[in-house]
């Protein structure tokens, strides 16, 4: 069996349909340079296979079936989305950007994971005071959180902070949602942990959230990280036909993982990720514009790096410090296609070129 079959693939595709149609030949194929460059690496240009998409829900999804995305793939797609029951126990991910000095907004997720949960099982099964919770709208405005119109407090979190998760909660899965958020998932919507912890050797998962708000990447992201992390660390052992190894790869991750954010759920899964996700079997692979931006702890456990072109100003901080001031200056110089390589393999950075994918890409024609 060939590597590629024991190893799992997950790319979240983040801008347009770029990433949509990667099981599918561009139209006019590959220059004869490109074909050669391809052969140099000992592999055959072709289009990627075993492909599952997994796409949004959309506000207009109820009544045409189609996902809130802007490219659909030929084949083998489904949609996914989040009612309450998908989410009460991941509400600290959705309201990961925020600011919670005091860990008020923290306490009350506690509470209402706590009571949403079945305490024999620990899966959804509202009870009590919680037993009439069964949806975002029942959570937003009955109790325990709410009676008569007004916040309560609930647990050591003050009336107050209960107003203010209110408000910020509606802000995110009402008032600007794009359509991910559904009172009740029905039966041919997809739980996207469930689809995700489904991954095979051999497979690759593209799960698309190029039209939905910041909060909503933010869970998606962290709800994909969390779930693999969680069969690695704690099932792997028990599951026999999980991938050798899961390569996670997604763009922007500054947003995830900021430089300057100290602290943070959805952070704090990267970060696990980043520190200790090789000896489990998962790779995350992140791009970002500037590495600087990027959590250091992130670049500072990453193995590999690989540097396009730079300007003189982002090169001068701190995370570049193992490039000689040469290397710096061809960095700055580089050509669209040429990229600088880091790795301990090599005693200094090497530079490669890729070639063109092998794939259709939005707008080829």
């Amino acid at each position: 069996m060939e590597n590629r079959d024991r190893i799992g693939v997950i790319i979240l595709n983040v801008k347009h349909g770029d990433l949509l149609s990667i099981d599918q030949p561009p139209p006019r194929g590959l220059e004869p340079e490109q074909h050669e460059l391809w052969e140099k690496l000992g592999l055959t240009p072709k289009p990627f296979s075993n492909v599952r998409y997994l796409l949004p829900h959309g506000k207009d999804t109820p009544t045409t079936g189609r996902p809130n995305s802007f490219r659909i793939p030929e084949r083998n797609w489904f949609i996914y989305a989040y009612s309450l029951q998908d989410t009460y126990n991941k509400l600290d991910l959705l309201l990961s950007n925020i600011p919670d000095p005091w860990d008020t907004v923290g306490a009350l997720i506690g509470e209402i994971s706590q009571g949403l949960s079945d305490p024999k099982t620990g899966l959804w099964g509202p009870s009590g005071k919680w037993k009439g919770v069964q949806n975002w709208q029942t959570l937003l405005n009955g109790e325990p959180l709410v009676k008569d119109g007004q916040a309560q407090g609930v647990g050591d979190v003050r009336p107050q902070s209960v107003a203010r998760f209110r408000r910020l909660l509606r802000r995110i899965v009402e008032t600007r949602q794009t359509g991910i958020f559904v009172p009740h998932r029905s039966s041919h919507i997809k739980n996207l942990s469930e689809e995700i912890a489904k991954i095979r050797g051999g497979e690759t998962v593209v799960v698309d959230i190029a039209r939905l708000a910041d909060d909503e990447q933010t869970l998606v992201f962290g709800d994909i990280l969390r779930t693999i992390y969680n069969l690695y660390a704690e099932e792997g052992s028990e599951r026999e036909d999980l991938p050798e190894k899961v390569i996670i790869f997604v763009d922007e991750l500054n947003k995830y993982a900021p430089a300057r954010r100290k602290d943070s759920p959805i952070l704090e899964q990267v970060l696990d990720i980043a520190e200790r996700g090789r000896s489990l079997g998962v790779v995350l692979f992140g791009a970002e514009q500037f590495m600087s931006a990027v959590h250091e702890r992130v670049a500072g456990n990453s193995s590999t790096l690989i540097l396009g072109r730079s300007g003189s100003a982002e090169l001068s901080s701190p995370v570049y410090r193992f490039l000689d001031p040469a290397i710096k200056a061809n960095i700055s110089r580089l050509q669209k296609g040429e990229l600088i390589l880091s790795h301990a393999t090599f005693r200094q950075p090497v530079k490669i070129s890729f070639p063109k994918p092998a794939y259709l890409q939005e707008g080829a024609t």
